[in-house]
Protein backbone atom coordinates (compact mmCIF):
# COMPACT_ATOMS: atom_id res chain seq x y z
CA UNK A 1 0.00 0.00 0.00
CA UNK A 2 1.53 3.56 -0.89
CA UNK A 3 0.03 6.75 0.52
CA UNK A 4 -0.26 9.12 -2.67
CA UNK A 5 -0.35 13.16 -2.36
CA UNK A 6 -1.41 14.46 -5.14
CA UNK A 7 -1.25 18.09 -6.30
CA UNK A 8 -3.82 19.91 -8.56
CA UNK A 9 -2.91 23.61 -8.80
CA UNK A 10 -5.63 25.06 -11.32
CA UNK A 11 -6.36 28.67 -12.56
CA UNK A 12 -8.58 29.08 -9.84
CA UNK A 13 -8.23 26.56 -7.00
CA UNK A 14 -5.73 24.42 -5.20
CA UNK A 15 -6.28 21.63 -4.23
CA UNK A 16 -4.27 18.27 -2.20
CA UNK A 17 -5.28 15.14 -1.83
CA UNK A 18 -4.10 11.66 -0.08
CA UNK A 19 -5.05 8.07 -1.47
CA UNK A 20 -3.79 5.13 -0.35
CA UNK A 21 -3.37 2.58 -3.21
CA UNK A 22 -1.75 -0.65 -3.78
CA UNK A 23 -2.06 -3.17 -6.79
CA UNK A 24 -5.30 -4.60 -6.26
CA UNK A 25 -6.64 -0.83 -6.74
CA UNK A 26 -8.60 -0.56 -10.23
CA UNK A 27 -11.60 0.90 -9.11
CA UNK A 28 -11.48 4.75 -8.26
CA UNK A 29 -11.42 5.01 -4.10
CA UNK A 30 -12.39 7.90 -2.25
CA UNK A 31 -8.74 10.35 -0.89
CA UNK A 32 -8.09 9.38 2.73
CA UNK A 33 -7.55 12.99 3.30
CA UNK A 34 -7.87 16.30 1.22
CA UNK A 35 -8.12 20.14 1.15
CA UNK A 36 -9.35 22.37 -1.74
CA UNK A 37 -9.19 25.69 -1.63
CA UNK A 38 -11.35 27.91 -4.35
CA UNK A 39 -10.33 31.52 -4.98
CA UNK A 40 -13.47 32.07 -7.20
CA UNK A 41 -15.92 30.77 -4.06
CA UNK A 42 -18.21 34.08 -2.93
CA UNK A 43 -18.42 35.39 0.55
CA UNK A 44 -15.07 33.97 2.02
CA UNK A 45 -13.82 36.51 5.14
CA UNK A 46 -11.60 39.14 3.90
CA UNK A 47 -7.83 38.82 3.62
CA UNK A 48 -8.43 35.29 3.74
CA UNK A 49 -9.15 32.50 1.52
CA UNK A 50 -11.38 29.20 3.19
CA UNK A 51 -9.74 26.19 2.37
CA UNK A 52 -12.13 22.78 3.39
CA UNK A 53 -10.37 19.85 4.59
CA UNK A 54 -11.96 16.26 4.79
CA UNK A 55 -11.10 13.23 6.14
CA UNK A 56 -12.14 9.77 7.57
CA UNK A 57 -11.76 11.20 10.63
CA UNK A 58 -13.44 14.61 10.07
CA UNK A 59 -14.05 17.79 8.53
CA UNK A 60 -12.77 20.96 9.22
CA UNK A 61 -12.05 24.43 7.60
CA UNK A 62 -8.73 26.12 7.48
CA UNK A 63 -7.96 30.44 6.70
CA UNK A 64 -4.93 30.98 4.36
CA UNK A 65 -3.96 34.39 4.34
CA UNK A 66 -5.16 35.83 0.71
CA UNK A 67 -1.81 37.93 0.38
CA UNK A 68 0.85 34.63 0.99
CA UNK A 69 2.24 33.80 -2.45
CA UNK A 70 1.39 30.53 -3.86
CA UNK A 71 4.43 28.36 -2.67
CA UNK A 72 3.14 29.25 0.91
CA UNK A 73 -0.68 28.36 0.20
CA UNK A 74 0.33 25.03 -1.30
CA UNK A 75 3.36 24.43 1.68
CA UNK A 76 -0.06 25.59 4.15
CA UNK A 77 -2.38 22.71 2.61
CA UNK A 78 0.22 20.25 2.29
CA UNK A 79 1.07 20.02 6.15
CA UNK A 80 -2.41 20.38 6.96
CA UNK A 81 -2.20 16.20 6.03
CA UNK A 82 -0.40 15.41 9.15
CA UNK A 83 -0.81 18.53 11.28
CA UNK A 84 -4.64 19.53 11.51
CA UNK A 85 -6.94 17.98 13.79
CA UNK A 86 -8.48 15.85 10.62
CA UNK A 87 -4.99 14.85 9.35
CA UNK A 88 -4.93 10.99 7.99
CA UNK A 89 -0.86 10.85 8.53
CA UNK A 90 0.73 11.44 11.96
CA UNK A 91 4.17 12.56 10.11
CA UNK A 92 5.58 13.64 6.60
CA UNK A 93 7.34 10.46 6.32
CA UNK A 94 4.80 8.38 5.59
CA UNK A 95 4.22 9.93 2.15
CA UNK A 96 5.49 7.22 -0.27
CA UNK A 97 5.39 9.71 -3.63
CA UNK A 98 3.71 12.66 -4.63
CA UNK A 99 1.48 13.18 -8.04
CA UNK A 100 1.50 16.05 -9.76
CA UNK A 101 -1.28 17.57 -12.48
CA UNK A 102 0.75 19.04 -14.98
CA UNK A 103 -1.02 20.81 -18.22
CA UNK A 104 1.06 21.60 -20.62
CA UNK A 105 3.92 18.91 -21.21
CA UNK A 106 4.17 19.95 -24.79
CA UNK A 107 4.93 16.69 -27.35
CA UNK A 108 7.76 15.51 -25.13
CA UNK A 109 5.70 13.40 -22.49
CA UNK A 110 2.90 10.65 -23.17
CA UNK A 111 2.68 9.16 -19.80
CA UNK A 112 3.54 9.83 -15.85
CA UNK A 113 7.12 10.80 -15.84
CA UNK A 114 9.27 11.13 -12.61
CA UNK A 115 9.95 14.71 -12.08
CA UNK A 116 13.35 15.47 -12.53
CA UNK A 117 15.43 18.77 -13.01
CA UNK A 118 15.64 18.21 -16.70
CA UNK A 119 11.66 17.55 -16.64
CA UNK A 120 10.97 20.82 -14.75
CA UNK A 121 12.85 22.94 -17.28
CA UNK A 122 10.59 21.77 -19.49
CA UNK A 123 7.95 22.38 -17.85
CA UNK A 124 8.87 25.88 -16.74
CA UNK A 125 9.64 25.93 -20.31
CA UNK A 126 6.07 25.50 -21.63
CA UNK A 127 4.52 27.70 -18.80
CA UNK A 128 3.86 30.47 -21.62
CA UNK A 129 1.50 28.36 -22.99
CA UNK A 130 -0.16 27.65 -19.73
CA UNK A 131 0.42 30.97 -17.73
CA UNK A 132 -2.28 29.77 -15.40
CA UNK A 133 -1.24 26.62 -14.70
CA UNK A 134 2.28 25.40 -15.71
CA UNK A 135 4.15 27.73 -13.19
CA UNK A 136 1.12 27.16 -10.08
CA UNK A 137 2.62 23.12 -10.63
CA UNK A 138 6.21 24.11 -10.38
CA UNK A 139 5.29 25.97 -6.97
CA UNK A 140 3.82 22.89 -6.08
CA UNK A 141 6.69 20.93 -6.93
CA UNK A 142 9.09 22.80 -5.09
CA UNK A 143 6.91 23.39 -2.40
CA UNK A 144 6.97 19.29 -1.58
CA UNK A 145 10.58 19.67 -2.15
CA UNK A 146 11.03 21.47 0.79
CA UNK A 147 9.03 20.33 3.04
CA UNK A 148 9.33 16.64 2.46
CA UNK A 149 12.81 16.48 1.18
CA UNK A 150 14.51 15.25 -2.37
CA UNK A 151 14.44 12.04 -1.57
CA UNK A 152 10.39 11.63 -2.24
CA UNK A 153 9.68 10.77 -5.68
CA UNK A 154 7.45 13.49 -7.63
CA UNK A 155 5.61 12.25 -10.63
CA UNK A 156 4.47 14.86 -13.23
CA UNK A 157 0.96 13.13 -14.98
CA UNK A 158 0.26 15.54 -18.12
CA UNK A 159 -3.03 17.01 -19.30
CA UNK A 160 -1.73 17.36 -23.21
CA UNK A 161 -0.35 13.12 -22.87
CA UNK A 162 -3.90 11.70 -23.51
CA UNK A 163 -3.39 13.86 -27.15
CA UNK A 164 -0.90 12.22 -28.47
CA UNK A 165 -2.73 9.78 -30.74
CA UNK A 166 -4.07 12.71 -32.63
CA UNK A 167 -4.32 12.15 -36.42
CA UNK A 168 -1.85 14.65 -38.45
CA UNK A 169 -4.01 16.46 -39.72
CA UNK A 170 -6.14 17.29 -36.92
CA UNK A 171 -2.90 18.41 -34.79
CA UNK A 172 -1.65 20.80 -37.77
CA UNK A 173 -2.58 24.16 -37.89
CA UNK A 174 -3.00 25.48 -41.74
CA UNK A 175 -0.05 28.09 -41.07
CA UNK A 176 3.63 27.64 -42.61
CA UNK A 177 4.85 24.41 -42.59
CA UNK A 178 7.64 25.75 -40.76
CA UNK A 179 4.76 25.85 -37.42
CA UNK A 180 4.80 21.86 -37.59
CA UNK A 181 8.80 21.73 -37.02
CA UNK A 182 8.95 24.13 -34.71
CA UNK A 183 6.06 22.45 -32.63
CA UNK A 184 3.50 25.40 -33.01
CA UNK A 185 0.58 22.83 -33.14
CA UNK A 186 -2.42 21.40 -31.27
CA UNK A 187 -1.93 20.03 -28.00
CA UNK A 188 -5.23 19.35 -26.51
CA UNK A 189 -5.54 19.53 -22.70
CA UNK A 190 -7.75 18.27 -19.94
CA UNK A 191 -6.20 14.21 -20.82
CA UNK A 192 -6.20 13.08 -17.50
CA UNK A 193 -10.20 13.98 -16.98
CA UNK A 194 -10.93 12.75 -20.54
CA UNK A 195 -8.60 9.15 -19.64
CA UNK A 196 -10.66 8.88 -16.66
CA UNK A 197 -13.90 9.20 -18.03
CA UNK A 198 -13.84 7.55 -21.34
CA UNK A 199 -12.96 4.46 -19.72
CA UNK A 200 -15.52 4.71 -16.51
CA UNK A 201 -18.35 5.41 -19.70
CA UNK A 202 -17.20 2.21 -21.55
CA UNK A 203 -17.15 0.12 -18.75
CA UNK A 204 -20.47 1.20 -17.84
CA UNK A 205 -22.15 0.39 -20.93
CA UNK A 206 -20.03 -2.89 -21.24
CA UNK A 207 -18.06 -1.73 -24.36
CA UNK A 208 -14.56 -1.43 -22.36
CA UNK A 209 -12.22 -3.65 -24.81
CA UNK A 210 -14.01 -2.01 -28.46
CA UNK A 211 -12.06 -0.06 -30.38
CA UNK A 212 -14.76 1.19 -32.81
CA UNK A 213 -16.58 2.97 -30.00
CA UNK A 214 -17.29 6.50 -30.50
CA UNK A 215 -17.67 8.98 -27.58
CA UNK A 216 -17.68 12.85 -27.33
CA UNK A 217 -16.49 13.48 -23.88
CA UNK A 218 -17.48 17.34 -22.51
CA UNK A 219 -14.85 18.37 -19.48
CA UNK A 220 -16.92 21.68 -18.07
CA UNK A 221 -15.23 23.35 -15.45
CA UNK A 222 -13.43 26.27 -14.73
CA UNK A 223 -11.37 25.43 -18.20
CA UNK A 224 -13.83 23.77 -20.84
CA UNK A 225 -12.77 21.39 -23.62
CA UNK A 226 -14.31 18.56 -26.02
CA UNK A 227 -12.63 15.58 -27.12
CA UNK A 228 -13.51 13.33 -29.80
CA UNK A 229 -12.47 9.51 -28.62
CA UNK A 230 -12.75 6.41 -30.82
CA UNK A 231 -12.03 3.40 -28.79
CA UNK A 232 -9.17 5.05 -26.59
CA UNK A 233 -7.46 7.14 -28.88
CA UNK A 234 -8.16 10.98 -28.72
CA UNK A 235 -8.59 12.06 -32.91
CA UNK A 236 -10.09 15.29 -32.54
CA UNK A 237 -10.25 18.08 -29.28
CA UNK A 238 -11.14 21.81 -29.03
CA UNK A 239 -8.10 23.24 -27.32
CA UNK A 240 -4.92 23.90 -29.09
CA UNK A 241 -1.60 25.28 -28.54
CA UNK A 242 -2.51 26.40 -25.60
CA UNK A 243 -5.74 25.99 -22.81
CA UNK A 244 -7.75 29.18 -24.18
CA UNK A 245 -8.52 27.84 -27.73
CA UNK A 246 -11.82 25.99 -28.52
CA UNK A 247 -15.00 26.87 -26.35
CA UNK A 248 -15.64 29.66 -24.37
CA UNK A 249 -14.82 29.12 -20.48
CA UNK A 250 -16.17 30.73 -17.21
CA UNK A 251 -12.91 33.52 -17.67
CA UNK A 252 -11.40 32.61 -20.94
CA UNK A 253 -12.70 33.34 -24.46
CA UNK A 254 -11.89 30.09 -26.21
CA UNK A 255 -11.29 30.56 -30.18
CA UNK A 256 -11.40 34.49 -31.19
CA UNK A 257 -10.78 35.14 -35.04
CA UNK A 258 -7.16 35.90 -35.15
CA UNK A 259 -7.45 39.24 -37.38
CA UNK A 260 -9.58 40.77 -34.33
CA UNK A 261 -6.52 40.66 -31.94
CA UNK A 262 -4.34 41.65 -34.56
CA UNK A 263 -6.91 44.71 -35.30
CA UNK A 264 -7.11 45.08 -30.56
CA UNK A 265 -2.64 45.00 -30.96
CA UNK A 266 -2.89 47.69 -33.21
CA UNK A 267 -5.22 49.72 -32.02
CA UNK A 268 -3.38 50.59 -28.40
CA UNK A 269 -3.74 47.15 -26.44
CA UNK A 270 -0.57 45.45 -24.93
CA UNK A 271 0.49 41.99 -25.13
CA UNK A 272 -0.02 41.61 -21.40
CA UNK A 273 -3.49 43.53 -21.38
CA UNK A 274 -4.41 41.44 -23.79
CA UNK A 275 -3.50 38.37 -22.55
CA UNK A 276 -4.80 39.23 -19.08
CA UNK A 277 -8.44 39.47 -20.86
CA UNK A 278 -8.59 36.89 -22.58
CA UNK A 279 -7.44 34.80 -19.92
CA UNK A 280 -9.25 36.46 -17.16
CA UNK A 281 -11.67 38.42 -18.33
CA UNK A 282 -13.48 37.17 -21.44
CA UNK A 283 -15.99 34.28 -21.07
CA UNK A 284 -18.84 33.67 -19.08
CA UNK A 285 -17.31 36.39 -17.07
CA UNK A 286 -16.88 38.54 -19.66
CA UNK A 287 -20.09 38.75 -20.68
CA UNK A 288 -22.02 38.43 -17.96
CA UNK A 289 -20.22 41.16 -15.92
CA UNK A 290 -19.95 38.96 -12.83
CA UNK A 291 -17.67 36.49 -11.63
CA UNK A 292 -17.20 33.31 -13.45
CA UNK A 293 -19.07 30.94 -11.60
CA UNK A 294 -22.05 29.26 -13.14
CA UNK A 295 -24.06 29.39 -9.77
CA UNK A 296 -24.00 33.25 -9.81
CA UNK A 297 -24.64 33.52 -13.98
CA UNK A 298 -26.61 30.56 -14.82
CA UNK A 299 -29.52 31.72 -12.06
CA UNK A 300 -29.28 35.49 -13.19
CA UNK A 301 -29.80 34.27 -16.96
CA UNK A 302 -33.24 32.36 -15.45
CA UNK A 303 -34.14 35.67 -14.38
CA UNK A 304 -33.52 37.54 -17.66
CA UNK A 305 -30.76 39.12 -16.53
CA UNK A 306 -29.87 40.70 -20.03
CA UNK A 307 -25.93 39.84 -19.92
CA UNK A 308 -25.84 36.86 -17.98
CA UNK A 309 -28.53 35.32 -20.43
CA UNK A 310 -26.36 36.40 -23.68
CA UNK A 311 -22.81 34.65 -20.87
CA UNK A 312 -25.31 31.62 -21.43
CA UNK A 313 -26.27 31.52 -24.69
CA UNK A 314 -22.86 32.15 -25.99
CA UNK A 315 -21.67 29.49 -23.98
CA UNK A 316 -24.33 27.16 -25.34
CA UNK A 317 -24.16 27.95 -28.81
CA UNK A 318 -19.96 27.46 -28.46
CA UNK A 319 -20.67 24.15 -26.65
CA UNK A 320 -22.97 22.90 -29.55
CA UNK A 321 -20.43 23.76 -32.37
CA UNK A 322 -17.87 22.15 -30.47
CA UNK A 323 -19.60 19.29 -30.30
CA UNK A 324 -20.55 19.02 -34.35
CA UNK A 325 -17.00 19.39 -34.57
CA UNK A 326 -16.18 16.45 -32.71
CA UNK A 327 -19.10 14.44 -34.40
CA UNK A 328 -17.87 15.12 -37.89
CA UNK A 329 -14.25 13.85 -36.90
CA UNK A 330 -15.87 10.40 -35.54
CA UNK A 331 -18.73 10.13 -38.22
CA UNK A 332 -20.59 8.71 -36.03
CA UNK A 333 -21.93 8.61 -31.84
CA UNK A 334 -22.56 5.98 -29.52
CA UNK A 335 -21.52 7.92 -26.42
CA UNK A 336 -22.10 12.06 -24.84
CA UNK A 337 -20.35 12.33 -22.05
CA UNK A 338 -20.61 15.18 -19.88
CA UNK A 339 -17.75 15.46 -16.84
CA UNK A 340 -16.52 18.24 -14.05
CA UNK A 341 -18.52 20.78 -11.79
CA UNK A 342 -20.60 22.56 -14.89
CA UNK A 343 -20.83 19.28 -16.91
CA UNK A 344 -22.13 17.54 -13.45
CA UNK A 345 -24.51 19.55 -12.11
CA UNK A 346 -26.33 21.51 -14.93
CA UNK A 347 -29.39 20.27 -15.87
CA UNK A 348 -30.10 23.11 -17.96
CA UNK A 349 -26.71 23.08 -20.05
CA UNK A 350 -27.00 19.42 -20.94
CA UNK A 351 -31.04 19.40 -21.91
CA UNK A 352 -30.35 22.44 -24.52
CA UNK A 353 -27.00 20.85 -25.99
CA UNK A 354 -28.81 17.65 -25.89
CA UNK A 355 -31.85 19.51 -28.01
CA UNK A 356 -29.41 20.53 -31.03
CA UNK A 357 -28.77 16.64 -31.49
CA UNK A 358 -31.97 15.10 -31.37
CA UNK A 359 -31.96 14.22 -35.01
CA UNK A 360 -29.30 11.57 -34.56
CA UNK A 361 -32.07 9.91 -32.03
CA UNK A 362 -30.58 11.24 -29.17
CA UNK A 363 -33.17 11.93 -26.33
CA UNK A 364 -32.91 12.55 -22.72
CA UNK A 365 -34.59 11.01 -19.67
CA UNK A 366 -35.87 14.42 -18.27
CA UNK A 367 -36.36 12.79 -14.89
CA UNK A 368 -32.51 11.71 -14.70
CA UNK A 369 -31.18 14.68 -16.35
CA UNK A 370 -32.67 16.97 -13.41
CA UNK A 371 -31.35 15.56 -10.72
CA UNK A 372 -28.11 14.98 -12.19
CA UNK A 373 -27.20 11.38 -10.82
CA UNK A 374 -23.20 10.91 -10.56
CA UNK A 375 -22.17 7.85 -12.88
CA UNK A 376 -25.49 7.58 -14.65
CA UNK A 377 -26.70 6.92 -18.09
CA UNK A 378 -29.34 9.60 -18.09
CA UNK A 379 -30.57 9.10 -22.41
CA UNK A 380 -34.08 7.98 -22.52
CA UNK A 381 -34.41 3.92 -22.99
CA UNK A 382 -35.19 4.42 -27.00
CA UNK A 383 -32.60 6.86 -27.30
CA UNK A 384 -29.97 6.07 -30.24
CA UNK A 385 -26.97 7.75 -28.32
CA UNK A 386 -25.86 6.98 -24.66
CA UNK A 387 -25.91 10.34 -22.51
CA UNK A 388 -23.87 9.66 -19.42
CA UNK A 389 -22.72 11.55 -16.69
CA UNK A 390 -19.50 10.79 -15.35
CA UNK A 391 -18.20 12.01 -11.87
CA UNK A 392 -15.22 13.88 -12.33
CA UNK A 393 -11.98 11.64 -10.87
CA UNK A 394 -9.18 13.74 -11.66
CA UNK A 395 -6.80 13.24 -8.98
CA UNK A 396 -7.83 9.59 -8.72
CA UNK A 397 -6.29 9.24 -12.22
CA UNK A 398 -3.29 11.39 -11.08
CA UNK A 399 -2.91 9.00 -8.33
CA UNK A 400 -3.05 5.76 -10.00
CA UNK A 401 -0.94 6.82 -13.43
CA UNK A 402 1.64 8.27 -10.76
CA UNK A 403 1.89 4.95 -8.92
CA UNK A 404 1.90 2.77 -11.67
CA UNK A 405 4.67 5.07 -13.01
CA UNK A 406 6.18 4.53 -9.51
CA UNK A 407 6.33 0.97 -9.96
CA UNK A 408 7.90 0.57 -12.96
CA UNK A 409 10.77 2.92 -11.90
CA UNK A 410 11.18 1.01 -8.68
CA UNK A 411 10.35 3.38 -4.91
CA UNK A 412 13.92 3.72 -5.14
CA UNK A 413 14.38 6.08 -7.67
Amino acid sequence: MANILVLNAGSGSQKVALYAINSDSEAPSAPVWEAALNSTTPGQPEGYFVAQISSVRGNEEMRVPRDSPLPKKLETLIRASWESQSAALEMRDQIDLVGHRIVHGGLEFSRATLVTPEVEATIEKLGELAPLHNPQSLAGISACREILGGATPQFAVFDTAFHRTLPEAAATYAGPFEWVDKGYVRYGFHGTSFRYASKKAAEMIGRQKDGHLCQILCHLGGGCSLAAVRGTRCVDTTMGFTPMDGIAMCTRSGAIDPGLLLYLLRHGSTLDSLEQILNKQSGLAGLSGMPGDTRIIFPRAREHNRRAKLALDVFIHRLRAGIGAMLASLGRLDTLIFTDVIGETEPLVRERVCDAFGFLGLRLNPDLNASSPADTDIAAEDSSVRVIIVKSQEDWQIAAESFEAWRGAGPTQ
